[in-house]
C-alpha cells in the first residue's frame, strides 16, 4: 500500500471513529432516569394461559417494586408469537415496550413461515434468556410402555402406530418430538395436533394417545399422583422436581436435547446501557433462591439470567439448530 493510499485509510478509520464516539453521545446514560413511566411487558398467550404467563406476571411484580413504576403486562396471543412479535417490532426503542418471547418468535418463525412481517434477526435487541425448560415424555399409568426403550421398540415394530400428541405443526413439541424420533432412527409416530397442552393430556389419560412431550408444568400434578408415568425428559438436565426421571441423553440417544425458552427483548436500537441495565436488574432477580423456588422449579424451569452479548451469541449459535430441527420436521405453515 502506498503513502497516499495509507494516509486516505487512516483518516477513514479516524472518520469512522469520530462518528462512533458522536453516536454513542447522542445517547448518554439513557439509563439513568429510566423509567420514567410505566413499562408494557408484551405477552405472546393468553392470560392465566400457563408458566408463561405466570413467570410475566411475576416477573413484572417484582421489576416494579425495583423500577418504582408499574411494569403492565400485555397479552397478545395467536398467529405463533406473530401479533405480539410485530408490535414490539414497531414500537419505539425506548425501553417502554419489552416482550417475553419464546424460540417461536425468535428462532424457528422464519423456517415455518415464507414471509413475516417482522425480522427476528433485524428487529429486536436481545436483553436477556430468563429461563429455560425441556419437555417430559409421558404415558397413562396401565401404559404397556414402562420405559422409553420400550416406546421406541414398539415404534420400530410398528411404524405410524404409536401415537402422540403436541401443542400443534411446528410448535416446539412437535419439533422435539420429531427430532427425537429423527436422532432415535427415523422412528414414524402417528402425531395428533391439539390446540394446548390440557387437551392431549387428557387424551392421554383417557388412553387416546400413547404419549405426549409437554411442559412440566402440564404434566407434574399427574406424575406425582400417579396417574401419568414419565419416561423421560428432553433437556439437558435432571428436573429438581422430579430428579428420578432420566434425561433423553442419559438414555444414551444422540443429540437429544430440546428445549424451550422465556427470552426478554425489546425494539431494534435500544441504547447498550439501558439492555445493559435491564439485563442486570432480572439476572438479581434470578438469583434470588425465593423467586427460582417459587416460580422456576415448580415448571421444570432453570433460571438463567445471561448478559445482552451472551443472549445475542446463543441465537446466533442456536438458528442452525433450529433449522435443522423445522427441516428434519417437513412443516411450511402457509
Amino acid at each position: 500500500m502506498n503513502i497516499a493510499a495509507s494516509g486516505r485509510l487512516g483518516a477513514k478509520l479516524a472518520f469512522a471513529a469520530f462518528s462512533l464516539m458522536l453516536l454513542w453521545a447522542a445517547h448518554p446514560a439513557v439509563a439513568q432516569g429510566w423509567p420514567k413511566q410505566p413499562v408494557r411487558l408484551v405477552v405472546p398467550y393468553p392470560a392465566g394461559s400457563g408458566a408463561g404467563d405466570i413467570m410475566a406476571r411475576r416477573l413484572a411484580e417484582k421489576l416494579a417494586e425495583k423500577w418504582k413504576q408499574p411494569v403492565i403486562v400485555d397479552n397478545q396471543p395467536g398467529a405463533a408469537e406473530i401479533i405480539a412479535a410485530t408490535r414490539v417490532a414497531r414500537s419505539s426503542p425506548d425501553g417502554y415496550t419489552l416482550f417475553l418471547a419464546t424460540e417461536g418468535a425468535l428462532q424457528t418463525n422464519p423456517f415455518l413461515f415464507s414471509k413475516l412481517p417482522y425480522d427476528p434477526t433485524k428487529d429486536f435487541t436481545p436483553i436477556t434468556r430468563v429461563a429455560e425448560g425441556g419437555f417430559m415424555y409421558v404415558v397413562r399409568k396401565d401404559s404397556p410402555f414402562q420405559t422409553m426403550q420400550q416406546l421406541v421398540a414398539a415404534a420400530k415394530a410398528q411404524p405410524g402406530k404409536v401415537s402422540y400428541g403436541s401443542g400443534g405443526a411446528g410448535g416446539t413439541a412437535h419439533l422435539a418430538v420429531n427430532w427425537f424420533a429423527t436422532m432415535a432412527g427415523n422412528l414414524q409416530f402417528l402425531h395428533v395436533p391439539y390446540k394446548g397442552a390440557a387437551a392431549r393430556v387428557q387424551d392421554v389419560l383417557a388412553g387416546n394417545l400413547d404419549f405426549t412431550a409437554a411442559p412440566v408444568a402440564a404434566v407434574s400434578a399427574f406424575v406425582k399422583d400417579g396417574r401419568m408415568r414419565p419416561l423421560a425428559t428432553s433437556g439437558a438436565r435432571r428436573l429438581r422436581a422430579l430428579p428420578d426421571v432420566p434425561t433423553l441423553a442419559e438414555l444414551g440417544y444422540k443429540d437429544p436435547v430440546v428445549t424451550f425458552m422465556f427470552a426478554l427483548v425489546g425494539p431494534s436500537k435500544m441504547p447498550p446501557d439501558l439492555t445493559n441495565m435491564i439485563a442486570r436488574d432480572v439476572a438479581a432477580l434470578l438469583k434470588d433462591p425465593d423467586f427460582v423456588a417459587q416460580n422456576m422449579d415448580p415448571f421444570g424451569l432453570v433460571a438463567i439470567g445471561d448478559t445482552p452479548l451472551e443472549f445475542a451469541r446463543f441465537l446466533a449459535a442456536d438458528r442452525d439448530k433450529q433449522r435443522a430441527r423445522v427441516k428434519a420436521a417437513n412443516v411450511q405453515l402457509d
